[in-house]
C-alpha cells in the first residue's frame, strides 16, 4: 500500500540517532526547559528569520497563548475559517472567545474578500490558517486588520517551511502557533508545539505563561499554564531539523510531477494550482465523484485521505452550541476533496503510480 503520510518510516529510519541522543537526556537528567529544547528553539528562530520562538506542549497550547497574549478576552470575536482541525476554532473557545467562521475561496483559503464582511466592532482577532502548507496571501489581510487595530495570528501547524518572498510564514502577523505533531512534516514522537513572534512584549508574555508564570522555583509573577516543550521531544526534533530541506523539496518534486501528470485530467492538479512557497503538507485534488476516486484507488494499493470531510461548523461540538452557519464553497470543497500521497518516502515509481491510476480512474469512469 502507498500510504498517505509517513509518520512509522520517518521515526524508523532515525532511531538510532533519536535514541542515542535520549541516552545523553537521560544521563543528564536534563527532562524540563534543558538544552535540547533551547537548542531547538534557536534553530527555530533562525528558520522564522529571527523572530521570539516559546516552545510549548502543543500547536493547540501556542494558539491560546497568542490569543491571551494579543489581548484576546470572553466574548471578543475571533475571524477564521471552517475546513481546518477542530484546534483552530476550539482555541478559541478555550479564551471564552466568539468564533466567526469565514467562506474561502477556491485554493481552500481565507482571504480579505472572506474576512472583511465579518468584522464588526467585537472583532478582536484574525486566525489566518496556512492550510495544506498552502500560504495566505498575508500582505492585504495584516493591512486590513492593522487599519482596525485587530490582531492577526497565523496557524502555521501545517506550514514549516511555507514561504512567502522566502520568508517562513509565521512572521507577518503578531504571532504563530507552529505544531511538531507525529503526523507533520517536522514532527516529534509526541506532542509538541511552538509560539512565533516579531513582538518582544507578546514573547515575554508566552515566556512567562507557559511554566506556571515561574520567574525561579519560588516566585510566580502570574497565574500561567503548563506547557513545556518536554528534552524528549526537542532532541527528537533536533535529529530531525538538518533533514527537513531536504524533505521538503522531496515535497516539492512530486508535486510538480502531480502537476503536470494530472493537469489534462478531471480531477485536475493541486487546488493551490503551484502557487509559490507552498511547502506541501498535503497535495489536494478536487473530483465530484470524489468517494469512487478514493475507492478506485484503495483497489490499486493507494491510500488517499480525506481532510477534512466535516467542516467544524457542521460538527456536533459547534452545533451544540452555536449558531447554524451557511458556507457554500467550504461545504462544497469538503464533498470533493481527496488528499494524495506526497512525502519523502515515496519513490518515482510510487509518485506514477499514484498518477496513472487517477489517469485510469478518468478513462473508466468518462
Amino acid at each position: 500500500m502507498i500510504k498517505c503520510n509517513n509518520v512509522q518510516e520517518q521515526a524508523r529510519d532515525l532511531t538510532e540517532d533519536i535514541l542515542e541522543q535520549w541516552r545523553g537526556v537521560l544521563s543528564a537528567s536534563d527532562f524540563i526547559l534543558g538544552e535540547e529544547v533551547s537548542r531547538f528553539e534557536k534553530w527555530m528562530s533562525y528558520r522564522c528569520c529571527g523572530a521570539h520562538v516559546v516552545s510549548m506542549n502543543s500547536g493547540t497550547d501556542a494558539l491560546v497563548v497568542a490569543l491571551r497574549a494579543v489581548g484576546v478576552k470572553a466574548e471578543d470575536e475571533v475571524i477564521t475559517c471552517s475546513n481546518t482541525f477542530i484546534a483552530t476554532v476550539g482555541a478559541i473557545v478555550a479564551v471564552g472567545a466568539v468564533p466567526i467562521l469565514a467562506d474561502v475561496e477556491g485554493d481552500e483559503l481565507i482571504s480579505t474578500k472572506t474576512i472583511e464582511p465579518l468584522l464588526s466592532s467585537r472583532t478582536r482577532a484574525v486566525i489566518t490558517v496556512h492550510l495544506r502548507g498552502r500560504p495566505v496571501d498575508m500582505a492585504p489581510i495584516v493591512a486590513l486588520c492593522r487599519a482596525r487595530n485587530i490582531a492577526v495570528i497565523e496557524d502555521c501547524a501545517q506550514a514549516i517551511g511555507t514561504v512567502i518572498d522566502g520568508r517562513q510564514v509565521g512572521t507577518f502577523g503578531d504571532a504563530a502557533a507552529f505544531s511538531f505533531h507525529p503526523l507533520k512534516t517536522l514532527g516529534g514522537l509526541g506532542d509538541g508545539g511552538a509560539l512565533v513572534t516579531t513582538n518582544l512584549k507578546i514573547a515575554e508574555y508566552a515566556r512567562g505563561i507557559h511554566n506556571h508564570g515561574l520567574t525561579s522555583r519560588e516566585s510566580s509573577t502570574r497565574f500561567g499554564v503548563n506547557s513545556r516543550l518536554d528534552s524528549l521531544q526537542a532532541a527528537v526534533l533536533n535529529i530531525k531539523a538538518p533533514y527537513l530541506d531536504q524533505w521538503l523539496q522531496r515535497r516539492k518534486d512530486i508535486a510538480a510531477y502531480y502537476d503536470v501528470a494530472l493537469a489534462d485530467t478531471v480531477t485536475g492538479p493541486d487546488l493551490g494550482r503551484g502557487k509559490p512557497g507552498s511547502s506541501y503538507y498535503h497535495y489536494v485534488v478536487r473530483s465530484r465523484r470524489r468517494d469512487e476516486l478514493q475507492q478506485f484507488l484503495a483497489l490499486r494499493g493507494i491510500q488517499a485521505a480525506i481532510h477534512y470531510p466535516t467542516p467544524i461548523h457542521c460538527q456536533p461540538a459547534w452545533l451544540a452550541c452555536r449558531p447554524a452557519v451557511i458556507l457554500p464553497a467550504t461545504e462544497r470543497l469538503a464533498r470533493e476533496i481527496l488528499t494524495l500521497p506526497c512525502h519523502h518516502h515515496l519513490s518515482d515509481s510510487d509518485v506514477e503510480r499514484v498518477a496513472l491510476a487517477i489517469r485510469d480512474f478518468d478513462l473508466i469512469s468518462g
